[in-house]
């Protein structure tokens, strides 16, 4: 009996054991799926946040490019708003609102004087003058306005006031400003070196040839006959 006794304890007790055993085991894999469950949920976080960045940088690169038309040109620029103009001939130049002078005008006296003018009133200068404005007889100191009048191709060929100045202080990059220039304001800037010379200020007869030569003007010609008329009519004066 005591044999049979203890063959079942042992039995029994190693069918504790196996139980215990494959009760640590399941614990063990219960923990090792745990542990891959979380760390799959971390790298899924991890990925969302990564695509988070990614759409917003996305949407910060992309959203001002196509806003910034509407946005910085055509609601920045209001009727009541002041823009400044600029005069580029050296004769006093009218602008009006109207057609031949009437509505308001606006009177610049020489080269180079600013105005401002309101937005709404430019926008019937610019359409009274566009020959003018095309020209480049009037400067307008504002990006967004040029850009709305749709004459930014324009103004590739019209010159600013300190590119002229450098024309007419024989800078070294004279020549290309020139030839960058519209004709029209090609005539202006002849018309400047011109009253130079008949006023005897001192020019530099280097490039005043070069400039005749890309012109097709003869400047020097131009000049003794201008200073020609004003010495005859000093003498009928007398």
């Amino acid at each position: 009996m005591k044999t049979k006794s203890e063959s079942l304890d042992k039995v029994v007790s190693k069918r504790k054991t196996t139980k215990a055993q494959t009760n640590k085991e399941e614990a063990n894999e219960l923990t090792a799926d745990s542990l891959l469950v979380k760390n799959l949920s971390e790298t899924i976080e991890s990925l969302k946040r990564e695509l988070e960045v990614i759409k917003n940088q996305t949407m910060s690169n992309s959203v001002p490019q196509q806003q910034q038309p509407n946005n910085n040109i055509v609601n920045m620029v209001q009727p009541n708003e002041y823009i400044k103009v600029m005069s580029l001939i050296d004769n006093k130049l009218n602008l009006s609102t109207r057609d031949h002078g009437l509505g308001k005008t606006f009177s610049f006296e020489e080269f180079g004087e600013t105005q401002d003018i309101l937005y709404s009133d430019l926008m019937e200068i610019n359409n009274h003058h566009r020959n003018f404005l095309e020209a480049g007889f009037y400067y307008i100191l504002d990006d967004r306005v040029v850009a709305l009048a749709s004459k930014k191709e324009a103004y590739k060929k019209i010159l600013t006031k300190e590119e002229i100045d450098k024309i007419l202080n024989s800078d070294e990059a004279a020549i290309s400003l020139f030839q960058k220039a519209n004709p029209k304001q090609q005539e202006v800037v002849i018309k400047f070196i011109i009253k130079k010379i008949v006023n005897k200020e001192t020019v530099d007869y280097n490039l005043i040839d070069k400039l005749s030569r890309v012109s097709g003007v003869n400047i020097i010609e131009k000049a003794n006959a201008t200073i020609e008329i004003k010495d005859n009519m000093m003498k009928e004066q007398q």
